[in-house]
């Protein structure tokens, strides 16, 4: 399958748990109320970013229509999967008010992103702020599914925030290497707002145990 500059594994397995990952988000979805989808983790290198953007290119080949928005105003990655630049992105267009459509990347047919743009001071007050709110449901029109990259939730209040508005997330969980406690305290702070947590990527599974582990989610 192609991957647009995700260093995508080429081990079979690994492409088909994307895939099996993609097709379990549509079962999650089959009475049509997820349209924004957030990824995240409980701490940093997890490999959240990774996850969220091979499940938007694999979706986007299964005929879907998909946006990934960076929403780690803190510390973004998404253009650098895709080696784009970030010199304008989401934080431009709200201070702007301009068209979306022209900080919009198309990547490959069925797939757009949105970088994070600069880096603001106060993140969270943009997070929260009723101009970012109106522009995800103007985006949730225009997309089947609109995916957010996110900040750990264990680390900063901001994924919390997202997850309000957010219909779906999806947790990302590194093998062996996050305290069991640490995540489920995540699971607990997700929960404390309402969070529809549908599902659990477990990743970074080692060679030896992917038979046993792989399709786990």
């Amino acid at each position: 399958m192609k991957v647009h500059s995700l260093r995508y594994e080429q081990d079979i397995r690994i492409v088909e748990a994307y895939r099996k990952l993609a097709l379990n988000l549509e079962y999650a979805n089959v009475d049509g109320n997820i349209k924004t989808v957030m990824v995240t983790s409980s701490m940093k290198d997890e490999g959240k970013t990774t996850t969220i953007s091979n499940i938007a290119c694999v979706m986007s080949e299964l005929n879907k229509k998909i946006l990934l928005i960076d929403l780690d105003l803190r510390k973004p990655s998404i253009h650098k999967h895709f080696g784009l630049t970030n010199g304008y992105g989401l934080t431009d267009l709200l201070l702007n008010k301009s068209d979306y459509k022209n900080y919009i990347h198309n990547i490959q047919p069925g797939l757009d992103v949105l970088t994070s743009g600069r880096v603001p001071s106060n993140s969270t007050e943009v997070i929260n702020s009723r101009a970012i709110k109106d522009l995800i449901k103007e985006l949730a029109v225009s997309y089947d599914y609109v995916f957010f990259d996110t900040p750990p939730v264990a680390l900063v209040s901001d994924p919390v925030n997202i997850a309000v508005y957010s219909d779906a997330v999806i947790l990302t969980i590194a093998y062996s290497e996050v305290d069991k406690e640490i995540i489920k305290k995540s699971i607990d702070i997700l929960k404390q707002v309402n969070a529809n947590i549908i599902g659990t990527v477990f990743n970074k599974v080692p060679v030896n145990k992917r038979d046993k582990h792989y399709y786990y989610y």
